[in-house]
């Protein structure tokens, strides 16, 4: 795409990283039904790893744990509180 090397903090603000991604996603959602759609996301600052706590060592989720730190997140994206 042409931009130089950036943190994935400087991506998750970056305008052209950010419509590169609504591009795709809009071209992901003319092939599923809109139940299917994605209609909101957000990039994240910060990955998940071992090292924060939102992976386990085989690299699954760790769902509580991410639930809990990314409520707002969630609540952004879904209007409402997160129930765990």
């Amino acid at each position: 795409h042409g931009l130089p090397v950036m943190s994935v903090a400087e991506a998750a603000t970056n305008v052209e990283v950010l419509a590169s991604l609504q591009k795709a996603v809009d071209g992901a959602n003319e092939h599923v039904s809109r139940a299917e759609s994605i209609r909101k996301f957000k990039v994240l600052t910060s990955d998940f790893t071992e090292a924060n706590g939102l992976l386990t060592p085989s690299l699954k989720v760790k769902r509580t744990v991410a639930v809990r730190r990314l409520a707002p997140v969630i609540d952004e994206l879904y209007g409402g509180p997160v129930e765990e």
